[in-house]
């Protein structure tokens, strides 16, 4: 990713954050906060947890929800990740993985972070252990950043942008 300094206050030098912190953040975030947009344009935002892996930002949502339906009318989207240094927005394009072995890394990462959540992959989907009569399959998006945004919260408040 290539860094652009965006702004800061008046007087003050423009400071970018360095991509290694703000990956770091994105890897580390127990939430990321997803807004997509409606076919009709309206707004839709929610909470998900979510994987921050080899610079691809990767969620999972039951076929049957509304951001499943939202992202099927319209893939684009944007992820916010809340921190103590940055606030950090990653913009893309969200597609649905059917990649086994893709899917199968994703999986098999999701139980280091939530220790609480195993998913099995079957079909191309990720299914809940507890979910015994796979009732209920899960589609896994993957967001490849087109633009991902800093915004400092310290010394400075510079802006950072990085693009592919």
């Amino acid at each position: 990713m290539n860094p652009e300094p965006l702004a800061s206050p008046p007087g003050v030098p423009l400071a970018p954050l360095t991509w290694d912190d703000t990956a770091a953040q994105l890897a580390a975030s127990e939430n990321y906060l997803l807004s997509t947009a409606a076919a009709d344009g309206r707004p839709h935002v929610v909470p998900v947890l979510g994987l921050w892996l080899d610079d691809v930002l990767y969620f999972n949502t039951a076929r049957s929800a509304r951001k499943a339906r939202t992202l099927a009318a319209n893939p684009r989207i944007a992820a916010t990740v809340a921190g103590t240094r940055a606030d950090l927005v990653v913009e893309g394009t969200a597609e649905v993985v059917r990649q086994a072995e893709t899917l199968e890394r994703v999986a098999a990462a999701f139980p280091g972070k939530y220790p609480w959540w195993h998913p099995f992959v079957s079909g191309g989907e990720f299914y809940d252990p507890a979910d015994t009569a796979m009732s209920d399959p899960r589609l896994v998006f993957a967001i490849a950043p087109e633009v991902v945004y800093a915004f400092a919260k310290e010394k400075g408040f510079s802006a950072t942008r990085w693009r592919p």
